[in-house]
């Protein structure tokens, strides 16, 4: 009784496998997708914004994930680098307010603060997403949100650059 009809489990077809593969949304549960509408809001000025916002409307929970951690990421760099710098301090080598460990100060305050604007991007994004089906904001106010949004990270990053451009020098 090995072989019963009720226990033998047929495969379904290949070809519906297919088809629904392809009827699939390819928005969806995409982090390649994600990273390319990020990357074409950074990259493109005013060219094909509304695509933009649209395949960012589109998108799923990936845009905020990814975001959230790039955010944590940053964040866990700054707080490391100002770590070690307590840590240094606290085992009193050297000298305790010398340039070096005020601009290694700074630099880990710096990644934190960029790690804030991410994250005020990220949230900018999903207040766009839940906003999408209601009569609240529309494709022009979206895309001066996320604009904003995005110039603060670039000033951010700029900042964090000197600093650390600073830091080497």
């Amino acid at each position: 009784m090995l072989n019963s009809p009720e226990k033998v489990k047929v495969k379904p077809s290949q070809k519906k496998n297919k088809k629904v593969a392809r009827e699939r949304d390819l928005f969806k549960k995409n982090y390649l997708h994600a990273c390319e509408s990020l990357l074409s809001l950074m990259v493109d000025k005013r060219r094909q914004r509304k695509t933009a916002i649209l395949s960012l409307k589109k998108s799923g929970p990936e845009l905020p994930e990814l975001l959230t951690q790039f955010s944590a990421g940053i964040a866990g760099t700054g707080l490391a680098v100002l770590l070690s710098v307590i840590c240094k301090l606290a085992c009193g080598r050297g000298v305790p307010f010398c340039a070096y460990k005020l601009l290694n100060t700074g630099f880990g305050f710096g990644l934190v603060w960029l790690s804030w604007a991410v994250n005020k991007l990220r949230d900018t994004i999903v207040s766009m997403n839940k906003n999408t089906g209601k009569l609240g904001l529309k494709d022009e106010e979206m895309i001066q949100k996320v604009d904003k949004s995005l110039r603060e990270v670039y000033f951010r990053a700029a900042t964090l650059l000197a600093v650390a451009v600073l830091r080497l020098a």
